[in-house]
């Protein structure tokens, strides 16, 4: 194994920052109802604890979520192939690999000034296979993964061409 690549964390932020001010704003509005509620409503007060508690368990289960797909979807360099691992929800995995020497061209798509900035895109390598290309999304250092899937690939054809003079030598 030469390398493992995932996504950018700063993709992993921008999925769970809006979630996490979302709840912060929902459990202060309880606390806010609650505080402003007389004394003699004690069962709409325990209500709303539990509204927030039942909105607290779903706001796990969403996040726990979003870390399974984040840390689970991983792109794995090998000196002979490329693994592709997407995880699609909870239950459901795709998993496709290629080898190196049937990649034919890298493209590297980076929109945007916050992915310029973060160094982040996606990566495109297009195979002479029957999935024609294999997208690495929101990945964090294009660049230099294409040059090490480029330079993983050039080793590997090299190699088969040096085996196949070996054996026509062989045979000579």
């Amino acid at each position: 194994m030469l390398a493992i690549y995932r996504r950018h964390g700063f993709v992993l932020a921008a999925e769970i920052i809006p979630i996490v001010l979302f709840a912060l704003v929902l459990i202060g509005v309880g606390f806010f109802a609650i505080g402003q509620l007389p004394d003699e409503i004690i069962p709409v007060r325990t209500m709303i604890v539990l509204g927030m508690l039942l909105f607290l368990h779903l706001f796990w289960i969403v996040l726990f979520i979003i870390l399974a797909d984040f840390f689970l979807d991983v792109w794995v360099l090998t000196d002979q192939r490329v693994i592709a691992i997407e995880q699609k929800g909870l239950f459901a995995r795709t998993v496709s690999e290629f080898d190196l020497s049937r990649i034919q061209d890298v493209t590297i798509e980076v929109h945007g000034i916050i992915p310029t900035m973060f160094n982040y895109g996606n990566l495109i390598a297009r195979t002479a296979s029957e999935h024609e290309s294999f997208i690495f999304k929101q990945v964090g250092r294009p660049h230099e993964i294409k040059d090490a899937l480029i330079q993983a690939s050039t080793a590997q054809r090299n190699s088969a061409l040096a085996a196949i003079a070996k054996h026509v030598q062989s045979n000579t």
